[in-house]
């Protein structure tokens, strides 16, 4: 067994080696000289040592095989033709649409013909990312099927324009280039049209979720269909509210809705129990044939191939008569071979989030549930049970979900247990009813009614939890290496029993502690002054001596997916202060959804502690409006700045207003002077010239991208530029001709300024 272990841990260890960008070069050496240092610390045990330098090669194949499977761009592909504003495309679309946040429609589209101008028709191939408005994407013709939906395997012509996915480019945000290359797609398409092609009738498992789940809501309405088809079949089979869904993740509970192995465990478990006393081949076949029908439903996730190998393998042993009593199953080591076979059918899955957390939450499971159920003896044996589940789960995946989101569900413990006396038999009515639906949509429809009086009170209960104050501990950016100790550490806990003596769990728990928080009581740069890629809305973040301004929020949508990210990154659950430098909307539009975000169950008035702008209350969008009332309701400090005011922040940086309405600010620190010009236009740049509150040097100009007028270069002797969105010409050759460094939030990513130097977030991934 031991040999088995360390194969399949070999083969694991290349895979990620090869996933990590900064290592696919050179990573083949980390499993191979990792095998050689066993084999020579194990020589004396020459089986042993052998198998150290097996696992080395065993390393390397599995490096050199992902290598190969990795998904690239082919001489026709779609992507070699980025970007198009306009383009006739013919294609095949390979998923159900779902809406998505901004209210439009997603699909995958296999792209097969080019239409050019002269109706000729180039083949292409390739897969998009392909995004529509609703009412679009519902344009048929007559032979379109009922209702007008796109599905699977129906071939379209789309109208639209092609383009290349922007990779992170702050802090925190999304990195939609790495998304889609993991799925194996290089480009993305938005749709203008969408009209459905003649063909064949297509079948699959789509047909089959589509018919649960609008069972499920003809039954129960919309909002409870969905959410019961997502927690009976997984997301994919449900488009349910995104308010319901960050409830769910907001208290840790986001597992229930997606297919995952605790679906399965439960549904062969009851399918067990129903069968026991029919003839073994029988029961098998049942057992076998209802796994193979829910892997279809939910569209072969990872988490449910996993849970499925395990219970097909548990199944066999437990209900074959020539096994039982003779082979004894054992869990770690049939998790480490379902692991393997998995990643030799795809290896591409070592990096799907799904994958790792189903893997560590059942290794928890296996591990971690016995010890903490001992460990609770005093309490009746089901609540300690009850107890021990979550917490071994929430343990072995904590590493994963501080680097990923950055953030602790603080409730989750509470919320597992407590959630589940409605989830269990909602799942197995839901099962039940789920097959009904299959024969007879409208007998589920009508066995899904009674299933109301469950789902109501789960989602109070799911929405009071997400409401309750600080449900979320933000812990910042937590690096690889972090990720890596504190799985380190889990390890030794569980399988070093000279580190179970000397540290036991306690001492674990301060090691982790240690290795999660150390990092932020290090000390970091008294200042630093960071300009967001945000195009031409200027939005810069100061952090001063532990205190933290922002300035400008840019409008809803950059403020939820661009600027709250950010802030969660850095692990902020509250700024000392906000400035507003324009009455804009785009470019200040965005404070009710910060104030909401931080105001999250403490009071309003404790999650921004003073708030400033420079007037103009009167010129002022609607959405600046909006945020300002809702500022000043909540109670926070609110001043009118005018020139020559300053805005206090810390004894090492100093803030000026030089002109109001639009706000235009001079920063002091370190013995830098910055002029933070923002989105202000060339007339208040030829005001600024005479303002005698300029400094006779600037040293950092800051502002948006916009026309300068060269005379504000030449007089102050700007030293160096940093600008959020695309520069012209005429200031980048200025820049150019006097050799001063001018960057480029846009295209070089979030720029950070200390007394250290200048780092922008696409060097530090470079």
């Amino acid at each position: 067994m031991e040999r088995t272990y360390l194969l399949g841990l070999g083969w694991i260890l290349g895979l990620l080696v090869r996933a990590w960008p900064q290592a696919a070069g050179w990573g083949w050496g980390i499993p191979l000289g990792l095998g050689l240092a066993g084999s020579l610390l194990c020589r004396r045990q020459p089986r042993l040592a052998r198998t150290w330098l097996a696992m080395g090669l065993v390393g390397c194949l599995a490096w050199g095989y992902l290598g190969w499977r990795q998904p690239f761009p082919g001489p026709t592909d779609i992507s070699l033709l980025a970007p198009q504003q306009q383009m006739n495309l013919v294609g095949t679309v390979l998923s159900e649409p779902r809406p998505t946040r901004s209210g439009r429609l997603q699909f995958w589209l296999r792209a097969e013909q080019v239409l050019e101008a002269n109706s000729t028709a180039r083949p292409v191939s390739g897969k998009l990312y392909v995004t529509t408005s609703p009412v679009r994407a519902a344009r048929t013709e007559s032979f379109a099927p009922p209702g007008g939906e796109l599905h699977p395997n129906q071939r379209v012509r789309l109208t639209g324009s092609l383009y290349l996915p922007s990779p992170a480019l702050n802090p925190g945000s999304f990195d939609f280039q790495a998304y889609l290359q993991r799925q194996g797609a290089f480009a993305g398409f938005s749709a203008r049209e969408v009209i459905p092609q003649p063909g064949e009738k297509s079948w699959g498992g789509w047909v089959l979720r589509r018919r649960v789940r609008e069972a499920f809501i003809a039954g129960l309405g919309e909002r409870q269909g969905n959410l019961l088809a997502s927690l009976v079949l997984g997301s994919r089979a449900a488009q349910l509210d995104f308010d319901l869904q960050d409830a769910f993740r907001e208290i840790g509970m986001a597992h229930a809705l997606a297919a995952s192995g605790f679906h399965v465990s439960l549904l062969v478990g009851v399918v067990f129990v129903l069968t026991r006393r029919l003839a073994v081949r029988l029961q098998q076949g049942i057992i076998l044939a209802v796994l193979g029908l829910y892997i279809a439903l939910t569209g072969f996730s990872p988490s449910v191939l996993r849970a499925a190998l395990m219970g097909a393998a548990a199944m066999v042993v437990l209900t074959e008569p020539r096994l039982q009593g003779k082979v004894r199953l054992n869990p770690l080591g049939t998790l480490l071979v379902v692991a393997v076979v998995l990643l030799i059918y795809q290896p591409m899955w070592i990096t799907d989030l799904g994958f790792q957390l189903s893997f560590a939450a059942t290794l928890g499971l296996l591990v971690g549930t016995a010890p903490i159920v001992s460990r609770l003896d005093f309490l009746p044996p089901a609540v300690a049970t009850a107890l021990a589940v979550p917490l071994a789960a929430q343990i072995w995946t904590l590493p994963l979900q501080v680097a990923i989101f950055g953030r602790i569900p603080t409730y989750s413990l509470l919320a597992n247990p407590l959630l589940m006396i409605l989830l269990l038999p909602l799942l197995v009515a839901g099962f039940g009813v789920a097959f009904v639906a299959l024969l007879s949509p409208g007998l589920g429809s009508l066995l899904a009614r009674p299933l109301g009086l469950l789902l109501t009170p789960l989602i109070n209960w799911v929405s009071w939890i997400a409401g309750w104050p600080f449900s979320s501990y933000y812990t910042g950016g937590v690096s690889l290496l972090q990720c890596l100790l504190l799985y380190g550490a889990l390890v030794a806990l569980t399988f070093w029993p000279r580190w179970r003596q000397a540290f036991r769990w306690q001492g674990t728990a301060l090691i982790m502690a240690a290795i999660l928080l150390g990092p932020r009581m290090w000390p970091g740069p008294a200042v630093q002054i960071t300009a967001l890629a945000s195009g031409r809305i200027p939005i810069l973040a100061i952090q001063a001596e532990g205190r933290h301004l922002l300035l400008n929020s840019g409008d809803p949508r950059l403020a939820e997916r661009t600027v709250l990210p950010f802030l969660r990154q850095q692990g902020l659950h509250r700024l000392d202060g906000a400035v507003a430098m324009t009455s804009a909307g785009s470019a200040n539009g965005g404070w009710e959804i910060l104030l909401s975000a931080f105001s999250k169950g403490v009071r309003p008035a404790n999650a921004i502690g003073q708030f400033w702008d420079g007037g103009g209350a009167n010129a002022a969008s609607e959405s600046y409006l909006r945020s300002l009332s809702a500022v000043q309701a909540a109670g926070i400090p609110y001043r009118v700045l005018q020139p020559a005011d300053r805005i206090p922040v810390s004894q090492r940086l100093s803030l000026q207003a030089i002109h109001t309405n639009p706000l235009v600010l001079t920063l002091e620190t370190e013995g830098s002077h910055w002029l933070l010009l923002g989105s202000a236009g060339t007339h208040v740049q030829a005001e600024l010239t005479g303002s005698p509150l300029m400094p006779a040097q600037i040293d950092w100009l800051w502002w948006d991208g916009g026309s300068l007028i060269l005379d504000l270069l030449e007089r102050f002797q700007v030293q160096a530029g940093i600008s959020s969105g695309s520069v012209g010409e005429t200031v980048v050759t200025w820049f150019r001709q006097k050799q001063r460094p001018l960057y480029v939030a846009d295209r070089s990513g979030a720029v950070s300024w200390s007394r250290r130097g200048v780092q922008t977030l696409r060097s530090q991934l470079d």
